[in-house]
């Protein structure tokens, strides 16, 4: 993304960033706000509300927000600069913000690119210049992304959910980016575009704020390195037929179906992981559509001197001078596209014979499980009010939908607990510890060798 964000912002303070517009109304932009409680199993430092480890909210997800909150949708140059055009393609109304190249300025670029072309905006596809860093959506679908990111971190930092934030937009400019959209290149996304511009002329407040001057929603990063996936994972049936899926579906342990000695088990074990854990979060959500919106991305995974498990899309000197492993190119589940939830009156979603089927989970999304949804039911004293404020005024989100999303993450919460009181589900899916113990001699060799250095 464009502009590199202050890292010695405080995290939350400022609790906003705003953006003057040249229309005389400021616009608003979320930072990344500490949660009012932290789960047992999370280590953090002192004073620190940050993560070292992908179990938590890390320092990386608030660099990448303060980075989502720099972006300016009206400067003409300079690292805040973007391109602000609508999307075409596919079946929802947003849009869509660019990184540009140099060669092109942000005028021609929205001028040039932002209405349908013909033999270029397709069904599925809408091929423009520069870099696509993040999408802005209204109404439900934003508020669906912006839990879902909020919950997945929440939950054990879940299936590579990108970064999210609250932000509100100029309705002029909203409008003036809105006028392109009258031609798409798919018939639901011009009905959901003319939906839309119906709203804003009507002052609907399910996405204007008070006043009529700002469209509220959510600005999502766009993930880098995420790819659909060629050997299409994402149908029910061709789920069933991987040998991730074989591991999920036995009712014997996790030991009997893989062979945890031997590296070669990791990437089946990965890819259950993730799986239980994105189907966990699609049925607290309700998440309708996800089998079109999986994605794979490969990240290097190694064990570092210290024990930790990490994983990154890149590899920088520092990580190749810390790790006693080998640097592990695994195949892992992205869930880059989650505007689809909170649909709370479905009875069945795509991903519910999964989740039906599955008899494995991992130890860290089922104690977060039942460590929120006790919190919500007021474990401690007051708790539930300070999570419902929380998601109401730093997420965004209705109190309805807090409400149902409450109820929703209990009732899953309370069955996953009966499946496992029953034997029915094991709490045996251990990707990082499996990984951990494999490197395990290596890692006590450098703890051996940082010792015996002088001046230790």
């Amino acid at each position: 993304m464009n502009s590199a964000p202050d890292e010695s912002l405080p995290m939350g303070d400022p609790p906003l960033i705003e953006h003057p517009t040249p229309n005389g109304v400021t616009e608003i932009a979320q930072r990344l706000i500490r949660f009012p409680f932290t789960p047992p199993d999370v280590k953090l430092k002192k004073d620190d509300a940050l993560s070292a480890s992908k179990d938590w909210f890390t320092k990386h997800d608030k660099n990448e927000i303060d980075r989502l909150d720099n972006l300016d949708f009206y400067a003409s140059s300079g690292p805040q600069c973007v391109g602000v055009v609508p999307k075409l393609h596919n079946t929802s109304a947003g849009m869509e913000i660019y990184q540009l190249p140099p060669t092109l300025s942000k005028e021609t670029f929205e001028k040039t690119e932002g209405p349908y072309r013909a033999g270029v905006t397709k069904k599925y596809s809408n091929k423009r210049s520069g870099t696509k860093v993040a999408k802005f959506k209204v109404g439900t679908m934003a508020e669906s992304g912006l839990a879902c990111f909020y919950v997945s971190r929440l939950l054990g930092h879940l299936v590579e959910v990108p970064p999210a934030i609250y932000r509100t937009m100029d309705v002029q400019e909203f409008n003036k980016v809105g006028s392109q959209a009258g031609t798409t290149g798919h018939p639901d996304c011009t009905t959901a575009w003319a939906n839309l511009r119906a709203m804003v002329k009507s002052d609907s407040p399910k996405i204007l704020l008070p006043g009529g001057k700002l469209v509220f929603g959510s600005l999502a990063q766009n993930p880098r390195g995420e790819n659909s996936s060629p050997e299409d994972y994402w149908t029910v049936g061709s789920i069933r037929g991987h040998s991730f899926y074989k591991v999920l579906s036995s009712k014997s342990p996790v030991a009997n179906s893989l062979n945890l000695n031997d590296t070669t088990c990791l990437q089946d074990l990965a890819l259950a992981q993730d799986m239980t854990r994105g189907v966990i979060l699609d049925s607290i959500f309700r998440q309708v559509d996800r089998l079109g919106n999986i994605s794979i991305t490969v990240l290097q995974h190694y064990v570092t001197n210290d024990g930790k498990v990490k994983s990154d899309d890149k590899v920088s000197d520092k990580d190749k001078a810390e790790t006693v492993s080998p640097f592990l190119p695994l195949k892992r589940i992205m869930y880059k596209d989650n505007d689809d939830g909170m649909q709370w009156g479905t009875s069945s979603i795509t991903v519910s014979p999964i989740l039906n089927e599955t008899h494995h989970v991992d130890q860290t999304i089922y104690n977060r499980l039942q460590w929120l949804a006790g919190l919500m039911q007021d474990s401690e004293p007051g708790s539930d009010a300070k999570i419902k404020d929380y998601f109401v005024n730093v997420v965004h989100i209705s109190g309805d939908n807090y409400d149902k999303l409450k109820a929703s993450l209990i009732k899953q919460a309370a069955s996953l607990k009966s499946r496992v009181d029953s034997k029915d589900v094991l709490v045996d899916l251990d990707f990082e510890g499996t990984m951990k113990r494999l490197y395990a001699k290596e890692g006590e060799a450098a703890q051996i060798k940082k010792a015996e250095a002088p001046g230790q």
